[in-house]
């Protein structure tokens, strides 16, 4: 595993300094340091960097600690990079395509994605935002690679705090299809109200869900 590691690092080293090959700005931010704590037992810290270029790559790794009560400890590695493809920003328009890539150190699992985010204020009152993610994923415990993709369309109105959201997905390389349709509910700046109906074909009844958020930053 050491040299599965080692061998993966050098790999996405090299590819970052071939990619800011000629270019001497320096970042203010270069370092990426983001620890988390999941819960009680549950700790996280996400390391990398990120280099000055037009691409923008950035490569990393994330640590994990899962202690449970029957003192199992689990230690989750998973090697990460990414490519910022295309953005555009504008005051009417917004776009972000980016290639990320992730390994999983202990399962052997890995996988490779392209995601992208266009938003636009179509009227005065109505914005639209579309999300995509198309991807290839290796499935270390089964030894196979399975293709998934999703699209989203975000119908928002700023003035009533009122969102629509329509989805459709294909997993495990498009034998299973499913769709949805979602609505958001601003009551206040810290609460919204969350609906959603989803139905796939693997099962035989859509599911339903209903909440509500709080958010508070300390």
């Amino acid at each position: 595993m050491a040299q599965l590691i080692s061998r993966i690092g050098g790999v996405l080293a090299s590819a970052m300094v071939l990619l800011t090959a000629g270019n001497g700005l320096a970042d203010e931010r270069p370092l990426i340091w983001t620890p988390t704590k999941n819960s009680d037992t549950s700790y996280a810290v996400k390391l990398g960097f990120r280099l000055p270029s037009e691409l923008q790559p950035e490569a990393g790794i994330n640590l994990g600690l899962d202690s449970q009560k029957n003192d199992v400890v689990n230690t989750p590695v998973r090697l990460w990079g990414k490519i910022t493809a295309s953005s555009i920003q504008t005051p009417a328009y917004q776009l972000n395509r980016d290639i990320r890539i992730n390994l999983d150190a202990v399962t052997g699992s890995s996988g490779a994605r392209v995601i992208m985010s266009e938003k636009r204020i179509a009227s005065e009152a109505l914005d639209v935002e579309v999300n995509r993610q198309y991807g290839m994923r290796y499935d270390g415990a089964a030894a196979n690679w399975v293709g998934e993709a999703s699209e989203s369309v975000r119908l928002s109105r700023a003035a009533t705090g009122t969102a629509v959201i329509l989805q459709a997905k294909a997993l495990d390389t498009f034998r299973e299809l499913g769709a949805g349709l979602a609505v958001e509910q601003k009551i206040s700046e810290r609460l919204s109200l969350n609906g959603s109906i989803e139905q796939t074909t693997a099962a035989t009844q859509p599911t339903s869900n209903i909440s509500a958020n709080y958010t508070f930053k300390w």
